[in-house]
């Protein structure tokens, strides 16, 4: 199975160093296979024939043996991944003078996030979707940013407990997983 890996808050602002280079060689030491990387933030493409708990449980103590930091992570299935981006909404992505986030549930997401978001975003300046595993998310690019609820969310558990990526990141993410490999 081939799976797409997403770590959270590495090499941001010179912390939590975490070359890609020794990462995919740890993660081939534990026996993944087809180990591959896009940019420098924690995108990673790994295959297993283990199934997707054994895959997170290896992932887990391989990060907690090589760093000294948490690295809270998700370890999203190829047809799962591929599932949700085709339930992403029309608008999301459609405007360029808007910004565009995927926001994923790692692993100790809470639930709860989910109410607390609904209850709070207002439709004024932001517009999401949420699946299981993903918060599709639109919101004032640079004209009131101030505004939006995304701009107010830093800090919050739901921050803490997703990883975003842009739309054009993850639409690359989506074609680098779907490509062949070797």
């Amino acid at each position: 199975m081939d799976y797409l890996l997403l770590l959270r808050g590495i090499n941001v602002g010179g912390r939590h160093r975490v070359p890609m280079a020794n990462l995919r060689k740890q993660l081939t030491q534990g026996g993944f296979t087809h180990v591959r990387s896009y940019i420098n933030s924690g995108n990673l493409f790994v295959t297993s024939d283990l199934s997707p708990a054994d895959c997170e449980t290896i992932i887990g103590q391989l990060l907690e043996l090589n760093y000294d930091f948490p690295i809270s992570f998700r370890l999203l299935a190829r047809p799962d991944f591929l599932a949700d981006l085709a339930a992403a909404p029309t608008w999301w992505g459609a405007d360029s003078a808007l910004r565009h986030n995927a926001l994923f549930k790692l692993n100790q997401y809470e639930p709860a996030n989910d109410a607390w978001l609904t209850a709070h975003v207002t439709s004024d300046y932001d517009r999401i979707w949420i699946t299981p595993t993903v918060i599709f998310w639109t919101s004032t690019l640079k004209a009131h940013f101030s505004r939006s609820f995304y701009s107010k969310i830093m800090g919050s558990d739901l921050y803490h407990q997703t990883s975003a990526r842009n739309f054009n990141t993850t639409t690359k993410l989506k074609t680098i997983l779907e490509a062949p490999h070797d």
